[in-house]
Parts: C-alpha cells; structure tokens; sequence
C-alpha cells in the first residue's frame, strides 16, 4: 500500500538543486551574521572592555534561554517533514499555541533567576538582566515560526523572515547603544526589536491560529531540548567560564575574541536547517549527513585559515587596538572551536532524529569535562584568555570525535528506505512519486 508524502519545493531534485535553499538561507544567515559583527564592533568600541565583557556574557545567557525556542524549531522541523499535507495545518496551529505558552515561561522563569544570573556574572545592577528576559520571550515565538516553514519546506520565506527578524534585532540593539552607550541601553533596544521582529515573523509564517492537542509538541520539543541546552551551553560556555574566572578586561579580550567562533559556527548554519527535515528518516541521514560534513567542515577550514594568516592583527581588527594583547596570533583557536561546533552540532541533529540518547549524554558530559578543566587551570593559577581558548576547541573536538562514532556504529537503514530515497532523488521533473509514507517519529 503506498500513499503520497508532502513534496517539499526541493525534495526529489538533483543535487545541484537541492543546493539552492541552503545557498539562500546561507546568505540570510551571512546578513544576519553580518549585523552581529556590526553590533559587536560597535559595542566594543563604545562601551570600557569591562562593560562590553557584561553585555557580551548576558548574550550568551540569553543564547542559553532561547533552547526551548531552538528544541520548538527543531521538533516541528521533524514532524512536519514527515507529515501528509492535510494535516501540516493543524500541527501547526498546535505548534504556534505550544510557543505561546513555552514563551511564557520562559519569560517568567528568566525572571526567576535574575539575582542568580546577576551574582554569577557579577553585574552591577539588575537593570540590564531584566531587558534579556524581555529579548527572551519574542525570540522564543520565532523559533517556533522558524520551525513550522523549515519543516514545510517554505526555505525562500523563512530567508525572508530570517533576515528581517535579525535586522530588526540588530538595529535595535545599534539604537540602543548609540542612545544609551550602555548595556542596559542595547538590550532594551534589542528587546524592541525582537518584539517587531516577532510579529513580521508571524505574519511571513502565514499568521498561523492556535489548536489544542499542546501535548505532543510540547513533548517532542522537551526532548530535543535536553540535547540541544546542553550544545547551546557548550558553545558559550568559554565565554561564560572566561567572564567568571578571568579579570574584566581579560575576559573582555576573550569576548572579542569569542566573535571569530560565533562567525566559524553560525555561517555555514543554512546547511543545517536545510539537512534537518531529511533526518526524518533513515535513509534521509545516510545520503544527507556525510556531504551537509563537509561543507561545514570546507567553510571552517577557510575562515581558520583565514584567521591564521591575520595573525596578531585578528583581533584589533574587531575590537580596536585595546584588544589583542593577551592573545597575540592565537585568534585562529577561536576559529577551530566554531568550526568543530557546527560539526557537533550537525552530528547532534542527527542524533534527535534517530533517538539516539546517547547523543545528549555525550554532550552534556563535554560541558562537564570543559567546566573541570578550565576550574582545575584557575585553581592551578594557570588560566589565561589563551588556556580557556585551547580547552574550548578540545572540548569541540572530543564531541566531534564522539559522534562521528556513534554514527559509524549506526545500522544502515533498511533496503526498501534506500530504494524510495533514490526514487526522489531520480524524479527531478517536480511530479509526485508514490512512495511508503513513513511515520513520524518523534525525538527522544
């Protein structure tokens, strides 16, 4: 018995076409990527290396707070890839009523732990942790937007809504600090932002209502959050650890340097989104995963090398001759480390999709081994912004290596799986090809 699956725009195109929606997405992350660094060499320059230390730390926070938003995506990523068209609408209007709530408490737990957050990142004042919370809730709703179109195949619109939702962030947070010259004052610009950013995004997802039936969602978007809280802390847990072990303006050195992973990480970014919903399947992960690898691992390798040849020039490139002391031409670990996140984080992905446990106990047990670490080199009085850089990118690589075994010890999807795969993969004309309808399977 065969039924028609949903025909994303680019499923059962050749290679090369299938190229074209990361491509696009690839630019509407550069964009936004873009404006990050405008935003960061702004702030450096405006505000001490101490106050820029505070802001770049809460961000990192917030990146920390925004998993329930990032889980969201990735679960309705999944389950709509795997969904009959007649009921992708009411699976999203679940989605979107699922985000209400989620943003919520997000919302209203982050303003639980203001004093805790404020004591561990020695803040001087509320004020500015307040407004992270208020940049916290919308960013959490645009995650379950980026969702519903990533999984709908709607690539073209989510780039639209992608790059609007980080201009608006960005210009917010550039109003902010031309105004204010604080970091309160940027993250209450940003919060403005993201708030405007928030309603664009509903609006180009399609203004989706609300259903019951919170459940399922919420469940699934619980587990792929478990794994994903435990990336998201790695990837800034450098920064956090160099805040809190480091004097202010070493950790202010660190936090500029910490820019050259967040461009390695975040710039080959649209192949992932673009991989995500193929994962649904096994046969999806197989003729996906290895070259979606590559890629990232050819980006990273050019913004290392890249960095390299800058050499002690890197940093004052970004933040001004007031950086680059401490670390001189070392800025290229930093580049490493991005890099060998974005591979984890692949690898990660694919794990969520196979209900692989051990995928988040390899993750979190990273956390830990980076957090031993750099508390063992503070103890031992040898810490320095270059030793927390040096542990991070190890940390990167421990990860890498831990999945890449993982997904050499899978088991090769069944025959039948591989057939229908390379049924879609030979059926370039757009027409629909009657193949088994998997079921959706649920990250655990």
């Amino acid at each position: 018995m065969t039924a028609s699956r949903p025909r994303h725009p680019e499923e059962g195109a050749a290679p090369a076409v299938r190229a074209v929606p990361a491509a696009v997405l690839s630019g509407a992350l550069l964009v936004v990527s873009a404006l990050s660094y405008v935003v960061t060499v702004l702030a450096a320059r405006v505000l001490t290396p101490a106050s820029y230390g505070e802001l770049a730390a809460l961000l990192g926070v917030l990146l920390v707070g925004v998993v329930p938003a990032t889980g969201l995506q990735t679960a309705a990523a999944l389950d709509l890839g795997g969904r009959r068209t007649g009921t992708v609408g009411e699976a999203a209007r679940q989605l979107h009523a699922t985000a209400l709530v989620t943003a919520a408490v997000a919302g209203l737990a982050g303003l639980a732990v203001l004093v805790p957050v404020a004591a561990l990142l020695r803040l001087p004042d509320l004020t500015p942790a307040v407004w992270m919370v208020a940049v916290l809730v919308p960013h959490t709703l645009v995650g379950a937007y980026d969702g519903i179109l990533q999984g709908t195949g709607r690539y073209g619109r989510l780039a639209v809504v992608v790059a609007a939702f980080g201009v608006l962030k960005a210009g917010g947070a550039v109003t902010g600090l031309l105004v204010g010259g604080t970091p309160a004052a940027a993250l209450a610009g940003m919060a403005a932002g993201c708030a405007l950013g928030a309603l664009v995004s509903w609006a180009g997802c399609g203004r989706p209502g609300v259903s019951r039936g919170l459940r399922g969602p919420a469940r699934s978007a619980l587990r792929a959050s478990g794994a994903l809280l435990g990336l998201v802390l790695l990837v800034n847990l450098d920064l956090l650890l160099a805040r809190h072990h480091l004097p202010a303006a070493l950790a202010g050195e660190y936090a500029v340097g910490a820019v050259f992973a967040k461009v390695a990480y975040w710039l080959p970014q649209g192949v992932g989104v673009v991989v995500l919903p193929r994962l649904a399947d096994p046969a999806g992960r197989r003729r996906a995963l290895p070259s979606a690898l590559a890629v990232v691992a050819g980006v990273g390798g050019l913004l290392v090398l890249g960095t390299a040849v800058l050499g002690a020039a890197a940093l004052p490139l970004v933040g001004g001759a007031a950086y680059g002391e401490h670390l001189g031409g070392w800025t290229w670990v930093f580049a490493a480390t991005g890099t060998l996140l974005a591979l984890a984080q692949l690898l990660l992905y694919n794990g969520i999709a196979a209900a692989d446990r051990v995928a988040a106990v390899a993750v979190w047990g990273t956390v830990l081994v980076e957090t031993t670490v750099v508390g063992v080199l503070a103890a031992t009085g040898a810490l320095s912004v270059l030793t927390v850089a040096a542990t991070a990118a190890g940390a990167g690589a421990l990860l890498v290596t831990v999945g890449m075994l993982r997904l050499r010890a899978a088991p090769a999807p069944p025959a039948d799986a591989l057939a229908e795969a390379e049924v879609a993969s030979a059926s370039v004309s757009g027409a629909p090809v009657a193949v088994p309808a998997p079921p959706p399977r649920p990250p655990r």
